[in-house]
């Protein structure tokens, strides 16, 4: 879809090396996600067995097809199915250090905005209207700024996006490109399977029609077989494919437990974004966006109130259908040519402002990298302590913080009962980890069954109280952190 003529202003009236108004937007949601993503710092639970992972790669070559992690699974089958995505926060980390790594991330989330914002451009959405659908975008995903593979998904739906809205008829062989896009994909992050569903949505738009490929269906039926298959090109294989069902089984002790793959809590602030998209977008529709963004955009809410993890999905798929849906509704504006020099001076003054602002709220919040451990409550203390007196222990850790147990013990032989990798382990094991850490009745004899060594809990867990009173001696204890060994 063609944009819509505009009154155009003559090039004297506006110096060019002033940033149009969408830029300007553009630049302000980078800023900010930026001092965010610093503020958030390496301190995600699951970045740094990530990382660790990634280490592991390129230091032996090879893909790990065996858990080397834990002392439950030791040995067991594990893919990674984010390898590429690991090796590349490795390098990352190691080439550039933490803040710029932290930097570089926050960036891929804000290219993710404004790949959607140019499909937005697309469909002849007005500055206005973008700028609006960008900036509650944004909100979306700000709690979610952090280093992870997850991130270079974000960045591939949006690029998909586009590319889906700017193929047609006239040059079919473009959509091939399709194939060596899922080749990547699928080894930089698990999310590429959401991606083949939206491949799958639009073919089947194209099927009945109603879309741009519409006259050589063909052409998109081979792309889109082309793209599954590559998605097989992985360590997995074709049981790639199956790995996300594993999280549709209703018991699944993930669902059950951690917090992201559960359904927001509106009196959440963090959450306030998701609800404020899901009110925009029942309140001004889809006009002027093709079916299948509608429907991505609405699947992308769907999937969002059934997992946290989703919101950010839905943020990009919105983004052009609301500015799209505004711009019908909201009132043309008439620009008057003299005005505009004036107006862009105060729109780029506005946007420096808004910078600052940012800058003075947010930058206090960024702490040092020991500062960001202290104030996310890893268990710091604990860990120092054990890779003086037992680093090759074998550590029942709180979930949360076993991939920090790991970035730090690994070398030197300590493992964990388990980690964020919850789709690799059993769900016994699982379930044994949440039993024993209840303190229920055969706790102790499970804990000796796995060879347990040493606990690292926050202080308020069942297992801290009923441990101390089991023959177990507090090591370190802090307002966060106990960590506990045999008393013999």
């Amino acid at each position: 879809m063609s944009s819509p003529e505009r009154p155009s202003v003559p090039r004297s009236a506006v110096p060019r090396w002033l940033p149009s108004p969408l830029v300007l937007v553009l630049a302000v949601v980078t800023v900010v996600l930026v001092l965010v993503g610093l503020a958030h710092g390496l301190t995600d639970a699951d970045y740094f067995w990530h990382l660790t992972t990634g280490r592991l790669i390129v230091s032996s070559g090879s893909v790990p097809s065996a858990d080397p992690y834990s002392f439950t699974y030791a040995g067991q089958p594990w893919t990674p199915h984010e390898w590429l995505g690991e090796v590349l926060i490795y390098l990352s980390v190691s080439t550039l250090g933490g803040t710029l790594t932290s930097i570089v991330f926050a960036g891929v989330a804000a290219v993710s905005l404004w790949l959607a914002a140019t499909a937005a451009r697309r469909l002849g959405a007005s500055t206005v209207a973008i700028a609006l659908a960008t900036m509650l975008a944004a909100l979306v995903l700000l709690p979610y700024i952090t280093v992870r593979p997850q991130a270079f998904s974000w960045l591939l739906l949006g690029l998909l996006s586009l590319f889906l809205l700017t193929i047609d008829a006239s040059r079919p062989k473009r959509v091939l490109w399709l194939i060596p896009l899922f080749v990547v994909w699928a080894n930089l992050h698990g999310l590429y399977v959401v991606g083949l569903g939206v491949v799958a949505l639009y073919t089947l738009f194209t099927l009945v029609g109603r879309s741009a490929m519409a006259p050589a269906l063909r052409w998109m039926v081979v792309a889109a077989i082309g793209a599954g298959l590559a998605s097989m090109l992985t360590p997995a294989g074709p049981a790639g494919l199956l790995y996300p069902l594993r999280y549709l089984e209703p018991d699944d002790w993930g669902l059950s437990h951690i917090v992201e793959w559960q359904s927001p809590n509106f009196h959440d602030p963090a959450n306030i974004g998701l609800l404020l998209l899901v009110v925009a977008l029942a309140a001004v529709g889809s006009r002027g966006a093709p079916g299948w963004m509608a429907v991505l955009a609405w699947l992308g809410v769907a999937m969002s109130l059934l997992s946290l993890r989703n919101e950010p999905l839905a943020g990009i798929w919105s983004l052009p259908v609301l500015a799209a849906a505004l711009t019908a509704r909201l009132p043309k504006p008439t620009p008057r040519r003299h005005q505009a020099l004036g107006r862009r001076m105060i729109e780029a003054v506005a946007a420096a402002a808004v910078s600052v602002g940012a800058v003075v709220i947010i930058a206090p919040q960024i702490a040092s990298p020991a500062e960001a451990l202290e104030r996310a409550d890893l268990p710091v203390a604990g860990v120092d302590q054990l890779t003086r007196t037992d680093p090759g222990a074998h550590v029942f850790a709180e979930y949360g913080w076993a991939g920090y147990v790991i970035s730090r013990l690994y070398d030197s032989g300590g493992r964990v009962f388990v980690d964020g990798r919850n789709d690799m382990y059993p769900q016994s094991i699982l379930e044994d980890y949440s039993s024993i850490r209840e303190a229920a009745a055969d706790w102790s004899s499970k804990l000796d069954r796995y060879g347990a060594s040493a606990i690292l809990l926050p202080p308020d867990a069942p297992l801290v109280r009923a441990a101390g009173e089991g023959g177990w001696c507090e090591k370190v204890r802090t307002d966060h952190e106990v960590l506990l060994t045999p008393c013999s």
